[in-house]
């Protein structure tokens, strides 16, 4: 019986054993940089906060409880899939984070004229980030979100007056080979050729930011990668 025993599920555990949780394979250029483990992405909704690292949410809302006269929340102020909230960074700093869902069909146009695209389907993801009260903003934009990741890769920015920031998937397992699901498992940030950041959004999702960065630099690529990281409150 013994040996039956140990024959059967000896095996098994030696499976599961092999068997870990997937994680996103992540740049070179980060693998110096710690991780920051996310807290309150699962679990109930209700009076959900999110925190990383020194980054903290206030109460994440459904809809855009107070708004600014930037032109992200000027047109899209009607939008019905939205969530709003409030990171600071633990010194003293905030950013208000203001994202929408899916376009609706009236959207696209002032959408397009807004973020200079010719955009033909409304699978986006979008927001704005104000700071300083409002004085400072971003823009940040990912499309193709939705759609299968081997043939029509997501992509996406983060837009200031000084330039852009690209928003890259990231479709790899940290073992280097390609995970076989139709989306990403993450996205890295990525400026002048440079990986200045990431976020994994499997499980309970993990978020690097490379040493050096301003502070208002890191709050805004902390503020996109929470609104990643909320995103399926927005598809469900």
């Amino acid at each position: 019986m013994k040996t039956f025993l140990k024959s059967t599920f000896l095996p098994a555990l030696l499976l599961l054993a092999a068997c870990s949780t997937p994680k996103m394979a992540v740049d070179t250029q980060l693998q110096t940089t710690p991780a920051l483990a996310v807290k309150g992405r699962q679990g109930w909704m209700l009076n959900q906060h999110l925190s990383f690292g020194e980054f903290t949410t206030g109460k994440v809302q459904r809809g855009w409880l107070k708004s600014y006269d930037i032109p992200f929340i000027v047109r899209f102020s009607g939008a019905k899939e939205k969530l709003a909230y409030t990171l600071t960074n633990g010194e003293g700093q905030a950013a208000e984070v203001f994202c929408m869902g899916k376009l609706r069909q009236q959207d696209l146009p002032l959408f397009n004229d807004l973020f200079e695209l010719n955009l033909g389907w409304q699978d986006a993801f979008s927001g704005a980030i104000a700071l300083n009260d409002g004085r400072q903003h971003y823009d940040f934009l990912l499309t193709g979100l939705n759609q299968n990741n081997w043939f029509r890769p997501a992509e996406g920015f983060i837009r200031y007056q000084e330039g852009l920031i690209d928003i890259q998937p990231v479709d790899r397992l940290d073992n280097g080979q390609r995970a076989l699901g139709q989306q990403s498992l993450g996205f890295q940030f990525v400026y002048h050729n440079e990986v200045i950041g990431a976020v994994e959004t499997l499980n309970n999702g993990r978020v690097w930011l490379k040493d050096g960065l301003a502070p208002e630099l890191r709050l805004v690529l902390g503020s996109v990668a929470a609104a990643l990281l909320l995103r399926s409150e927005l598809e469900s």
